[in-house]
């Protein structure tokens, strides 16, 4: 290794969870730099790694104490949580807008919520890269403090085409999307993250959900601007924390770090990481900012857990924006008490979250004592939540066509719930862990398709119901949820064999 760079990451493959997901914990110890031998290598004029020091470096985030990682899985939750809820919080509200700023074109009562999701669809794409270059730490504040700004701009809006820009600027600057799985796989080691992997998967579901109760009640106490307001406020609080307790986690930026001050204490130019090359910087942004949509298009596992998740997200925004219209006409619920109608769904969600937290870790675990642990070993509740999704879309469509006692296409939601999260939550676990490092491109990726589906999707409901009814209607998205139930069998039974027929080298 004498006089020798390593430039590992022009030939990382992503998908090997052994060899890259914990690639840093378990760092091969010949290639290791502590700071106690650097000057030795300053000496003898050999380029060295630099690597944490052994497998208990307290400068390794996964050697942080439980309630450091745990604090930083509650404040990313939270603004996950606030970036959901303004998702949709101003949709019981949008009569009140048009009637403000006199638009009676009702199309902007969609657009306000969907063009959300347009701008959710463009910012992974810009946030992965960027947190892959330069760490989670300063993406998580520039992103928050614009939240924060086009939050603001939208409370103190005009006119309504000033509010849709700020929105569409809104969804570009959410960044809880892409890093807080990341995030996850930073924090805890494989076997252990199935906790937090379900804390920071609830939080995106509960939001939409509550949403609308929040934003229902508040707009008719206090009008529609301190929807916004609101929004503003907590995530105005979640920056004050993250300013006090955020800390970098990301290992690849820990380490860059580390040999920067290494080369400048012993005056060796040599000193490198495993994950830095010779790349221009130009290069390596180029690289970076192509990575989410080259591996969503190239690599068949990403495309078809993405387009499952796609469709299982539209599912769940097509049912939020038209329940509040079957409850009203079917069962004439009244616009105060219509937001109830949501607390199936949500305490589905929450039921699901417990499913995933008693599952996931479970088969990963078993065989981590033997070294065979595989990313395939998520899926396991990936196929109870695609039998679950589809029985929760026959029910819900069926007893509310029927006109059914209102309890029983509340339940329904619910079960829908349950399938939802015991899909979403699984398939973002499993992506950590197959694409180790490159995780938050992976996650990117997904979130193209799962935006396109939660901006589009909606869109199909009200003509969908028009022409079918709500039973068959509900039905067709029921058999479309049943093709996919295949997905994740396949993946377990040959997932290891596509990722290790997939020879592309993906450069840092």
């Amino acid at each position: 290794m004498a006089g020798t760079v390593n430039t590992a990451p022009e030939v990382a493959q992503p998908y090997d969870m052994i060899e890259v997901a914990n690639t840093i914990e378990k760092a091969a110890p010949p290639s290791t730099l502590s700071e106690k031998t650097a000057s030795d290598g300053e000496e003898r004029g050999q380029g060295s790694l630099v690597d944490f020091d052994g497998e208990n470096d307290l400068s390794n985030p996964q050697n942080w104490s439980p309630k450091l990682k745990w604090t930083l899985i509650v404040l990313v939750s939270m603004l996950d949580f606030a970036v959901t809820l303004a998702t949709i919080i101003c949709a019981p509200v949008a009569p009140q807008i048009l009637d403000e700023f006199n638009q009676e074109n009702t199309l902007y009562i969609t657009l306000i919520v969907s063009i959300w999701e347009l701008g959710e669809i463009i910012g992974p794409l810009i946030v992965a890269p960027l947190c892959e270059l330069y760490g989670r730490f300063y993406i998580y504040h520039i992103g928050t403090i614009l939240f924060i700004v086009f939050s603001t701009a939208c409370t103190l809006s005009t006119n309504i085409q000033m509010l849709v820009a700020f929105r569409f600027l809104n969804g570009i600057a959410v960044v809880s999307t892409v890093l807080n799985p990341s995030l996850v796989g930073d924090l805890f080691r494989v076997e252990e993250r199935g906790s937090a992997m379900a804390m920071v998967g609830l939080s995106p579901m509960l939001g939409p959900v509550v949403g609308p109760i929040i934003g229902g009640y508040l707009g008719v106490a206090m009008g529609w601007r301190w929807c916004f307001w609101l929004i503003t406020i907590l995530c105005g609080f979640i920056e004050i924390c993250f300013l006090v307790l955020l800390r970098e986690t990301y290992p690849v930026q820990i380490l860059k770090m580390k040999a920067k001050r290494l080369r400048k204490e012993t005056n060796n130019p040599n000193l490198r990481t495993k994950y830095e090359t010779e790349h221009t910087a130009a290069q390596l942004f180029k690289n970076a900012c192509v990575r989410p949509l080259v591996l969503l298009f190239t690599s068949p596992i990403l495309f078809l857990m993405s387009l499952y998740v796609g469709v299982v997200y539209g599912y769940l925004y097509l049912v939020m924006t038209t329940i509040t219209s079957v409850f009203e006409s079917v069962y004439q619920f009244s616009s105060s008490v219509v937001g109830l109608s949501f607390l199936g769904l949500g305490l589905g969600c929450v039921i699901g979250v417990f499913v995933c937290r008693s599952t996931l870790d479970l088969w990963v675990r078993r065989h981590s004592k033997t070294a065979q642990m595989r990313p395939e070993q998520r899926l396991p509740p990936v196929i109870f939540g695609g039998f679950i999704l589809p029985i929760g879309l026959f029910m819900y469509g069926w007893t509310a066509e029927a006109h059914v006692q209102y309890m029983a296409p509340i339940v329904a939601t619910g079960i829908l719930g349950v399938g939802l999260v015991s899909t979403t939550i699984p398939v973002r676990s499993y992506l950590v862990d197959a694409f180790g490092i490159y995780s938050a491109s992976a996650i990117a990726g997904c979130a193209v398709f799962r935006n396109l589906g939660g901006t589009f999707m909606p869109l199909a409901g009200p003509p969908l119901y028009q022409r079918l009814g709500l039973g068959w209607g509900n039905s067709v998205l029921g058999f479309i949820a049943l093709a996919f139930i295949p997905v994740p069998l396949l993946l377990m039974r040959y997932g290891e064999a596509l990722r290790l027929r997939d020879k592309r080298k993906f450069e840092a």
